[in-house]
């Protein structure tokens, strides 16, 4: 057997660390770029937050809790009532009826938000019982789900938190009873050098506190808000105008202490170090610029496109990724990776920006501006209005589809049929 050898010359794209690195941020949605910036803010010294202190914009809603927040929009879920969850939790069966009757009258006492603030003497004149009777009833009514419910303070919330969560640092204790509201301020060179551990401690700390939750009965009152981040705005004043939702998460920049540090010091390895860290932001910050001017030339051309529609004069024009990479001069998977997971908003909706894209449909033999959403919209109307007893198949949706100048495939039908969510013919069938 003869052997053979052959040189071959093929072309191949080895990516960097930083194309990855950048590909992987234009990917990101702003929740978690903020999660992304913010653990880099934590490990690297050299990363310097501006403006609102990076520890304000972290944790002051923990001192200062509110539910007014303009980076969300709201969406409202009914939820489980909190006191009606409080005493189902209660062991009837096995409390003596004096006991229940405290424990029912202390839920009923509690404050909207989880915290109980009445004078236990108060209480004990109401129920006529002993102030030490009240104490014991209110401290089992405090191991009850969730937690931190029943708590006194914003202090206590957290402190109990933290022990559910089984963790001993005294440090971190200390700076819950002692210095909250220098965390809300951001003044953590201050909690440094009155707790004695580095400033990086303390934000590790401070983060591990922004985890916890300050108000006890979040989730649990007559309506549960759920959150949807808008990433892109769009609002017109004169013209539309496109804005990255992104200011709430602040600026970024190489920390000029440090910066300094590294010039002056002679030590060879800690100058090594920070020029590791200081190289290693660079490229954080321009993949960071870069995806903001990707995403406002993206939303730029979408706005251009369906001016129309903003303008409620028409429907969605059909617009491809592969064709809004051509006008921005990119390649597709550029726009795929802009358009993950991130939301854009109008005046009228808030909706992925993936959807703002389908791609055009035959009608009449050519190619006209009726998209996917149409489509479906029609699809709807029809199966809406059907015959009960004698539902549309998916070919009599194709057939009535073409009657209208609109040449889709049964297999398409299908598939727009299954993303609305409705069954198949046969399921749909009323038997009269």
């Amino acid at each position: 057997m003869d052997q053979h050898y052959q040189l071959l010359q093929k072309q191949k794209q080895i990516l960097s660390y930083q194309q990855l690195q950048s590909l992987e941020i234009l990917a990101m949605d702003n929740v978690e770029l903020d999660t992304f910036l913010q653990s880099e803010y934590l490990e690297n010294p050299m990363l310097e937050h501006k403006g609102d202190t990076k520890e304000n914009a972290l944790y002051s809603n923990i001192i200062h809790p509110s539910n007014e927040d303009q980076k969300w929009n709201q969406k409202i879920e009914e939820s489980v009532d909190l006191r009606e969850h409080l005493k189902n939790q209660i062991q009837i069966g096995r409390e003596d009826k004096e006991t229940i009757q405290i424990k029912e009258y202390l839920i009923e006492c509690i404050e909207d938000s989880g915290y109980f603030t009445m004078p236990l003497g108060e209480i004990a004149v109401q129920c006529h019982a002993s102030i030490e009777n009240i104490r014991r009833c209110l401290n089992e009514l405090k191991q009850l789900e969730p937690i931190g419910v029943f708590s006194a303070n914003l202090e206590e919330c957290l402190l109990y938190q933290v022990k559910r969560l089984n963790v001993d640092i005294p440090e971190l204790e200390t700076i819950i009873k002692n210095h909250l509201e220098d965390l809300g301020s951001g003044n953590i060179g201050k909690i440094s050098r009155v707790v004695h551990i580095s400033t990086a401690q303390v934000r590790k700390y401070a983060l591990l506190i922004s985890t916890l939750n300050p108000k006890p009965a979040r989730g649990f009152s007559v309506k549960k808000t759920e959150y949807i981040v808008p990433d892109i705005i769009v609002r017109k004043d004169e013209k539309w105008e496109v804005i990255l939702n992104d200011s709430w998460m602040g600026d970024y920049r190489i920390c000029d202490f440090y910066m300094q540090m590294m010039e002056d010091t002679q030590d060879r390895e800690l100058k090594e170090y920070f020029q590791e860290k200081v190289k290693r932001v660079k490229y954080i910050i321009k993949n960071v610029e870069q995806r903001r001017e990707t995403l406002l030339r993206l939303a730029n051309v979408i706005v251009d496109c369906q001016k129309d529609y903003l303008d409620n004069k028409g429907s969605l024009k059909p617009m491809t990724m592969y064709e809004a990479a051509e006008k921005m001069d990119v390649h597709p998977s550029t726009i795929s990776r802009a358009v993950k997971g991130k939301y854009i908003q109008f005046p009228k909706e808030t909706v992925l920006l993936k959807d703002m894209f389908s791609a055009k449909v035959a009608k009449n033999g050519v190619r006209e501006d009726i998209n996917a959403k149409e489509i479906k919209r029609m699809l709807c109307e029809l199966i809406k209005n059907e015959n009960r007893s004698k539902p549309y198949s998916d070919q009599n949706l194709k057939e009535i589809l073409a009657e209208r100048g609109i040449f889709i495939s049964r297999r398409a039908v299908a598939k727009y049929r299954e993303m609305l969510g409705i069954k198949r013919s046969f399921d749909r069938k009323e038997i009269e």
